[in-house]
Order: C-alpha cells, then sequence, then structure tokens
C-alpha cells in the first residue's frame, strides 16, 4: 500500500512507565501496532519521550517542538514520510487492525486532507490518514501556540466516518491510560498485569 505509517508515543504521564512497552499476551503495545501496519509500505514512530525502541528495527523519529503534544508528532511524521499521505496511529491502541488501514484508504478522496472516524461521543484524531499538504497549516498553528487537534481538523478538508457504520470491531479504538485500565484489559484477556516491560 502506498502510505506510510507513523506510530505517535507520548509521555505516558497517566500511566506511570512506558505504554509503547506494556505488554499484549505475547507481544508489546508497539509490537501489535507494528505488525499490524506493515500493510503500509513505510512504517516508523514518531516519539515525544527519548526512550530507545532501536530494537524494533523501525527508523525513530524525535519532536523538534518539546511540549507541543500530538500536533508536533502529526508534524515531524509529515516531514518525514516517504509518501504524501500518512496513516497516524497513537501507540496505546491494543486492539488496533489493519483493516483500519484498508478501510479509510478506501474512503479518503484526492482532495479530502484528514480522514478519520467519528463515533457518537468524540472525533478519533489519533487514528487517521494525513495529507503532507496540510504541513503548513500544522507548522502555522504550532507557530501560533494553538496545539488542540480539533482545531486543526476544522482548518483543513477533513472527511468525518462514522464508526457505528464501519463494521469494524467495537474495541478496536480503544485506548489504554491508566494502570486500573490496563489490569482490566489484562484480566479480560487472561494475562499477567505484574509482567515487566520488554526489555
Amino acid at each position: 500500500m502506498e502510505l506510510s505509517a507513523s506510530i505517535l508515543i507520548g509521555k505516558s504521564k497517566r500511566m506511570g512507565r512506558d505504554k509503547a512497552l506494556l505488554m499484549l499476551e505475547d507481544q508489546t503495545f508497539i509490537g501489535h501496532l507494528i505488525r499490524e501496519l506493515s500493510v503500509c509500505s513505510e512504517v516508523f514512530i514518531a516519539s515525544s519521550v527519548d526512550n530507545d525502541y532501536s530494537g524494533y528495527g523501525l527508523k525513530v523519529i524525535r519532536d523538534e517542538n518539546r511540549d507541543v503534544g500530538p500536533l508536533e508528532g502529526i508534524r515531524m511524521s509529515l516531514l518525514s514520510a516517504s509518501h504524501d499521505r500518512v496513516f497516524i496511529c497513537a501507540y496505546d491502541l491494543p486492539f488496533f487492525n489493519r483493516e483500519v488501514v484498508f478501510y479509510l484508504n478506501r474512503l479518503i478522496a484526492p482532495d479530502e486532507d484528514v480522514c478519520v472516524f467519528r463515533d457518537n461521543e468524540r472525533v478519533h484524531p489519533l487514528c487517521g490518514i494525513y495529507s503532507r499538504q496540510i504541513l503548513p497549516v500544522v507548522e502555522k498553528h504550532i507557530a501560533e501556540g494553538r496545539y488542540r487537534l480539533m482545531d486543526l481538523l476544522r482548518e483543513v478538508r477533513t472527511k468525518y466516518i462514522s464508526f457505528q457504520d464501519s463494521g469494524l470491531p467495537e474495541d478496536i479504538l480503544c485506548n489504554i491510560n491508566t494502570p486500573e485500565e490496563y489490569r482490566a484489559l489484562c484480566d479480560r484477556l487472561g494475562i499477567n498485569p505484574d509482567r515487566q516491560e520488554e526489555t
């Protein structure tokens, strides 16, 4: 698929340890995402932290503007990608499936800049396709101190896809933020939540 994919890694403040390295059955969260995103012709990591992800064999890019949040990760991804369109994926989606990539890639039109899901509660900006054409708008927002992703989506040509109508599994966009949520996930899967991070 002629599409780049970027895994955005944040600071995991509420978890208290790197969510990318939490175990999901036999692999880490990030290992699971790398496998599912391998349908793209390029996969790399965009990280706002200095942790070492070299063991995964992917290019790792770091934020140039600190404390901006995901908007900076999107900027760095668009700057670094080999393709004009990049699938942006948060690092804390344990049930993410490659079918999401195929689905959104089929639906985004040539004249659209962004394609993301919307459900009954909210928009999901960290699981979608972004065009390099919006890079000047992203940089403008950062220069103005406007870091909210919804502000960006309102200013560019964004297609919102109803998640309820997609037919995809209900938990595919579920993210894990706290130790309690991780423990509940482990209980659900029947694995040991006290297993240490992969080294």
